[in-house]
């Protein structure tokens, strides 16, 4: 087996496994991105939650980067 089809048969069984129908729509999104508008195929609750942060961000609703990392620390600490 090639190391191409090492890696396919790995991901393919990790695809199989999964029951989260989340992770598996985000699979097939990432693999339709390779043929054509990407956008269109995004699942569509990932469409609305990236446009609602486009719109929180036109509105201003943001933090800098040190905030977030903040954020970030703190809840990792919980």
């Amino acid at each position: 087996m090639s190391k191409l089809e090492i890696k396919q048969a790995s991901i393919a069984k990790q695809v199989f496994n999964t029951t989260d129908v989340e992770v598996l729509d985000q699979v097939k999104a990432v693999l339709e991105s390779q043929s054509g508008d990407w956008w269109k195929n995004l699942p569509a609750k990932m469409r609305k939650d990236v446009e609602a942060s486009l719109a929180q961000a036109d509105e201003g609703n943001t933090v800098s980067h040190a905030e977030a990392m903040k954020q970030v620390r703190a809840w990792r600490k919980r």
